[in-house]
């Protein structure tokens, strides 16, 4: 189980003045390779500039700018320093990301004066990975052209990326060519009379399915986001478990939150926060009848998990509060559980109705129950796999809740990562989700 994390202090962000306040050097000379192996040896580099006249000045940053992108070095990472460049024309340039939320007006960034280089300087939890995007004028959104690190998220498109030194994860998620795959079946279609509308969803089953049975369910909120492997990838992740016998042969269901007849609509918010009763109906009542009935499932609630990521994890962990007749498993990968705490910052007074729907069965089933709460404790039939990053780059602290859940004697497994709310995140605990449910161990 990863240690939590969340007491760490990140610490208050400096902009590096391009100012140094030292003794005078000789101007650097033009043919002498630059060498920046210490963060004094970037000072040395930036008081050149400051005092060479504004040919020399520019000519030097364009030399130390090539070297970032020779190396492959920029941003900068010492230790826990981090220096971001810039290099172009701007009145404002600021870099966004896992790090603030991707917060306005994010960390802003300082002109070298007399150059067209811009650069800022924060520091990072050590062994922490961060995504971050560049926003010129504080309006256009840019990649960082001389990172080749690089990560795909559905709110923000490619993002770049920074790890620093001693980050590790597991990663199962690329497709392997010495394993056989399952199948994943194309959309397939329900008329849900809990929701009004019609929903889309796909089916995987494991290597071997025709003789199979009694097969256990992983049913996947969020499930266009899950199958794409530029996000979850989680078919992959099961044929590679699968393959390598780490985890029994498992079906998944990925339920698509997005209108079939306009996809580019995710009503994802509607769902997970406005109706969140009659999507809890829609796929304990209609949706897990319909695979019952047609697939090769172990019809138990043992048998069955519910996950999801972001609302995604406040949904499943809603479904496993209030249907713990139909799910006994729950993955929450950084639930938003701070809807039911402070749904004053919810978007709309339909949503803050929704969460005020979830909070009886969430917080007084599960989080928040016991002495002084107005919440009796009654013990659900549920195993717990929960996820959270940085209590200031994700959803909040969840040591406490973490806490109460095993008072109640709840099978919890917890991890605190050291990363944002992220897909990367979300996707390199994936398979310790699934050996947590489904392993041969």
């Amino acid at each position: 189980m990863t240690n939590c994390f969340s007491g760490f202090r990140i610490p208050s962000i400096i902009l590096l003045t391009i100012i140094i306040f030292t003794a005078c050097a000789s101007p650097m000379v033009d043919t002498e390779p630059i060498k920046i192996e210490t963060y004094q040896d970037l000072q040395k580099v930036f008081k050149e500039i400051k005092e060479a006249n504004p040919t020399e000045a520019q000519s030097h940053a364009d030399k130390l700018w090539q070297t970032l992108v020779d190396s492959q070095r920029e941003p900068l990472v010492f230790g826990t320093q981090v220096i971001f460049f810039y290099k172009g024309q701007a009145d404002q340039v600021h870099w966004r990301g896992s790090f603030n939320n991707w917060s306005v007006p994010g960390l802003p960034g300082v002109h070298v004066e007399k150059t067209d280089l811009w650069i800022a300087y924060t520091e990072f939890p050590e062994a922490s990975r961060v995504e971050y995007k560049i926003v010129l004028n504080d309006g256009e959104w840019v990649e960082d052209p001389v990172n080749p690190e690089t990560t795909f998220s559905g709110m923000t498109g490619v993002n770049n990326v920074i790890t620093l030194p001693g980050f590790s994860v597991t990663d199962e998620s690329q497709a392997r060519s010495d394993v056989a795959h399952g199948k994943l079946t194309g959309s397939l279609s329900i008329r849900s009379e809990a929701l009004g509308y019609s929903v889309n969803y796909r089916v995987y089953t494991p290597v071997g399915y025709e003789t199979l049975e009694k097969l256990p369910v992983i049913y996947v909120l969020d499930g266009n986001d899950f199958v794409d492997e530029r996000m979850g990838a989680l078919p992959n992740v099961l044929d590679n478990l699968i393959a390598d016998g780490r985890i029994k042969p498992v079906m998944a269901v990925f339920v698509d939150a997005r209108d079939p007849e306009n996809p580019k609509f995710n009503r994802r918010e509607d769902e997970f926060l406005v109706h969140p009763v009659e999507h809890a109906q829609f796929i304990s009542d209609e949706l897990v009848p319909v695979m019952d009935r047609n697939y090769h499932t172990d019809p138990r609630p043992e048998a069955r998990t519910i996950t999801g990521v972001s609302y995604g994890g406040l949904s499943a962990f809603y479904i496993a509060a209030s249907r713990s007749d139909t799910f006994h498993n729950l993955a929450a990968f950084s639930p938003s559980l701070w809807v039911l705490d402070s749904p004053q910052y919810l978007s709309s007074e339909a949503q803050k109705e929704g969460s005020r729907a979830m909070l009886p069965a969430v917080s007084g089933e599960t989080t928040k129950c016991g002495d002084n709460t107005g919440f009796d404790c009654p013990r659900l039939p549920v195993k717990i796999f929960l996820t959270v990053g940085f209590a200031d780059w994700d959803v909040g602290d969840f040591s406490g809740l973490v806490a109460s859940l095993e008072e109640q004697k709840y099978p919890v497994e917890f991890h605190q990562v050291r990363e944002g709310h992220t897909w990367d995140n979300w996707r390199g605990l994936s398979d310790e989700m699934l050996i947590y449910f489904f392993g041969t161990n």
